[in-house]
């Protein structure tokens, strides 16, 4: 079945594409605590609309898709964050009004999170531009070993090629493959966890990886 890739360029794809997002990542407590009951239809709804807010806000955000051409169903979708010209402010995670049933439960959402890009932020923070983040990117399950993936990753790392960027990404042992095959080096394995009073254990456990500028290839 023919395969599309393109740029997300209607807001209208978003509510399509997150229920998929979340059945390919589940389980995970990261996700589940940064984007909680993300299996419930209307929660998925107002995650959605998050991630519309988050893009129309943050002038690097790319979104990319997978359409299966015969069923015209989205099948695969990336996020990445394009750093050309300045350093973005570090920021607080955050979501729609309604997220989170407390502040105790968003305050443990972005605590796990500054977890989770803490070796992110610091090569942002170390290196000089440009970078190019792979933030997100799932393959729905039943369309997985189809190219979908590689897909995904070309337009990534196209861009990175063209920009002579450094490009990071934090993988799960699922995806470490893909992005070593597409130039990507572990750099770091590290736990997703809370600090201080909000540590409720590993919620994950990762690898940051780091792919190369094309001139230091």
């Amino acid at each position: 079945m023919p395969l599309e890739h393109s740029l997300v360029t209607d807001d209208a794809d978003f509510p399509k594409f997150t229920p998929l997002m979340f059945e390919a990542i589940h389980p995970s407590g990261f996700v589940d605590a940064c984007w909680p009951n993300n299996l419930n239809a209307e929660m998925q709804k107002l995650h959605a609309s998050g991630f519309v807010s988050h893009k129309s806000m943050d002038p690097t955000v790319t979104w990319t898709k997978v359409t299966d051409t015969e069923t015209n169903e989205i099948i695969g979708v990336a996020q990445w964050l394009v750093l050309k010209d300045q350093k973005p402010p570090e920021y607080d995670f955050d979501g729609p009004p309604g997220t989170w049933e407390n502040d105790t439960e968003k305050k443990y959402a972005q605590d796990i999170y500054r977890s989770f890009t803490r070796h992110r932020h610091e090569v942002i923070r170390n290196e000089d531009l440009p970078i190019v983040v792979l933030s997100i990117m799932t393959v729905h399950p039943k369309h997985q070993y189809r190219g979908v993936g590689t897909l995904l990753m070309q337009w990534g790392t196209n861009v990175a090629d063209e920009l002579n960027a450094l490009s990071v990404v934090e993988a799960t042992q699922a995806g470490r493959w893909l992005y070593e095959k597409s130039g990507f080096a572990v750099k770091h394995h590290y736990a997703i966890q809370g600090s201080g009073e909000l540590d409720r254990g590993v919620t994950d456990r990762l690898f940051f990886m780091i792919r190369p500028r094309k001139s230091e290839k």
